[in-house]
């Protein structure tokens, strides 16, 4: 046996949350309070989205809706992504429907079928849009750690290097691995006196040039102070 409904589109969902917003809200709050098992962390979250959800749809103008609901939908949830997470999200989702079909039952409303396959279809649609978020999120968390595992064993590398290496001798050769390990263009090594303040090259790619770079630690030289890796594409103007 079927029973027949009249389907609900977006535009008339929304003009039936702002019609009863307020009884919607009264019974979100009820459901909120009522519930033991939400801690208060949880229920601060749930709020929070709850809220978020019911002032998108009151705030929508109808006569400007030209567009699916799933538009508006992954503009909220993207919005709120930065709060929510697995259990704030199943919590919002039951709330909201069990306030909202209660209230439907009370009211006894003509339209309520089409209402609540509205509801289902809506909240099928923000939870695969969810799952969708998460798996992106978990995907760039993976390329993050591998970046840091690569790093990581780079250095290990470099390590390695450096116990097997003797001395200042072996700078040249220290110098050249790191051009490899680490991808850069070129490396220098640059002799320090503290007590002149002075600076002058010692080792690196074109010698003479290197070389020929000295000179006092002043405001002028600020880049020889820098943290990161620098690349000289002309180093003798230096």
């Amino acid at each position: 046996m079927t029973h027949s409904y009249e389907e609900v589109t977006f535009q008339e969902f929304t003009l039936f949350i702002k019609i009863y917003s307020k009884q919607l809200e009264e019974n979100i709050n009820i459901y909120l309070n009522l519930e033991p098992s939400i801690s208060e962390s949880d229920r601060k979250r749930t709020t929070l989205l709850l809220d978020s959800f019911i002032l998108l749809l009151t705030n929508i103008d109808i006569e400007d809706i030209n567009e699916a609901d799933g538009g508006y939908l992954d503009t909220w949830l993207q919005s709120q992504l930065s709060i929510i997470d697995v259990r704030s999200f199943n919590l919002f989702q039951l709330i909201f429907e069990k306030s909202l079909i209660t209230f439907m039952i009370q009211q006894k409303h003509s339209r309520m079928n089409g209402i609540l396959m509205y509801l289902l279809s809506m909240f099928t649609y923000l939870v695969q849009s969810y799952n969708k978020y998460e798996e992106e999120h978990k995907t760039k968390s993976k390329s993050h750690v591998s970046l840091e595992l690569k790093n990581l064993l780079l250095l290990d590398q470099l390590n390695k290097l450096l116990i097997r290496c003797s001395g200042y001798q072996d700078l040249a050769f220290i110098l050249k691995k790191c051009e490899e390990y680490f991808r850069y263009k070129r490396c220098v090594f640059y002799a320090y006196v503290p007590w002149s303040n002075q600076f002058y090259g010692v080792i690196g790619a074109e010698l003479s040039k290197v070389q020929s770079m000295k000179g006092q630690l002043t405001e002028q030289h600020l880049v020889f102070g820098s943290k990161k890796p620098i690349y000289l594409k002309d180093p003798k103007i230096m």
